[in-house]
């Protein structure tokens, strides 16, 4: 492979000048890559050089940065030999063009583009939010390779003085942006000499605790509603609960007619491998809700309601009012019901890899030693979740419970 500098004659341009052209041989063909640079005339290149020219060093100089990148690209290539010369070029091309400077905007593009295929829809709108977020802080046309530790605090600034934002929200937004960095840098988009996170700090966010002690589930269970709606929602978050924390949209693709459950969650699926389904047995205490809102294809259905969105909007709204008129001193939210399971099961002292399987949840450490030796299964499953409901059904404290384990 061959590369020199030429002026191709059958290509002057109409004003007479002629543009500077990069010719790669190869394998007995020839291609040109044709460059930013003109010359007024042919006499302006001798022996591949520039020359007569008060900026001619400049064009030579910026001529052999070009040639040079080529050379590194066909160095990397193992069987550069086995190309024709325009495959060759159109390797290089696409290798250059992934160096190009690349807007924020543009790459934020592909990489929603990409996510979008692997991840649930609700995720896909917390992306687009964070996004959306930055766009509005930096801009769009905003180039990614000028990011900087400075540029990042100047950010959460703007998050936390501008938006008004929690730490959990600043967290998110913050992670989105080192995200989509992580793309640009490993695609190719954006190098950095030192790398923009490589002295961030995130704020120590508050963990939400929304779940609910036992007693409070049992209150929600027996509180007498005579609103069909809150009733309803009521209903939908005690399934949950009951179908240990499940969240709404896996509920929803479920054949209820069935008598257990089989799935992955919808959240991590593009994370797990296809044998990572967690399968439990339904439990009477979730038949008596499914019975009073399952269709004839076996799904949910409030009435008439089917959707996750037409659902929740409903489900939030009467929790609230529900958590006020129990006084509760924290947000009840449809949250709460995994959340409570979570804790309740845990205070029972049931396994943890029982706990994260219940829950459909990745493993918590997937290298850890011991989880290339045990796997949970269904028969586990449903002996933890049993002592969980038949701890709740009872009318015992959680002391009371423990010294009886």
């Amino acid at each position: 492979m061959n590369l020199r500098v030429v002026i191709l004659d059958a290509k002057v341009l109409a004003d007479g000048t002629h543009k500077l052209r990069i010719a790669i041989s190869h394998n007995s063909q020839t291609r040109y890559f044709p460059t930013r640079f003109v010359v007024p005339s042919t006499k302006n290149l001798k022996n591949g050089n520039v020359v007569g020219l008060s900026n001619a060093s400049y064009i030579n100089l910026q001529l052999r940065n070009f040639m040079n990148k080529i050379y590194m690209i066909c160095d990397e290539l193992d069987d550069m030999e086995y190309y024709s010369c325009s495959q060759l070029v159109n390797v290089i091309k696409h290798k250059l063009e992934k160096g190009h400077i690349r807007s924020f905007g543009d790459i934020a593009k592909e990489w929603m583009s990409l996510k979008s295929r692997r991840v649930a829809e609700d995720t896909m709108r917390l992306y687009k939010s964070g996004v959306d977020c930055f766009i509005e802080f930096a801009g769009a046309d905003y180039i990614l390779s000028m990011l900087d530790s400075n540029k990042v605090y100047d950010y959460q600034d703007y998050l936390r003085n501008k938006k008004g934002y929690s730490d959990t929200t600043i967290n998110m937004r913050i992670g989105n942006l080192r995200n989509i960095v992580y793309f640009a840098q490993n695609h190719g988009y954006a190098r950095y000499q030192l790398p923009p996170f490589y002295d961030y700090k995130e704020p120590m966010s508050v963990v939400r605790d929304v779940s609910l002690t036992i007693e409070q589930i049992r209150e929600i269970r027996d509180l007498e509603i005579e609103d069909k709606w809150a009733s309803a929602a009521r209903d939908i978050f005690m399934l949950s609960f009951y179908l240990c924390g499940m969240n709404l949209g896996d509920i929803l693709v479920q054949d209820l007619s069935k008598d257990y459950v089989k799935f992955i969650r919808l959240k991590t699926k593009s994370r797990r491998r296809p044998n990572d389904f967690t399968e439990f047995t339904i439990q009477p205490e979730a038949r008596v809700i499914i019975n009073k809102y399952i269709n004839s294809n076996g799904q949910l259905q409030v009435y008439g309601r089917v959707t996750k969105k037409s659902i929740m909007h409903t489900t939030d709204d009467h929790l609230h009012k529900l958590s006020k008129i129990l006084k509760y001193d924290k947000r009840l939210i449809f949250y709460s019901a995994r959340k409570s399971f979570a804790q309740i099961a845990n205070e029972l002292m049931v396994k943890d890899s029982v706990i994260e399987y219940c829950l459909g949840d990745a493993i918590s450490n997937p290298k850890r030693a011991l989880s290339f030796y045990i796997h949970v299964n269904r028969k586990m499953a449903d002996s933890a979740i049993r002592m969980v409901f038949d701890a709740v059904a009872s009318n015992k404290s959680m002391d009371e419970l423990l010294e009886e384990l």
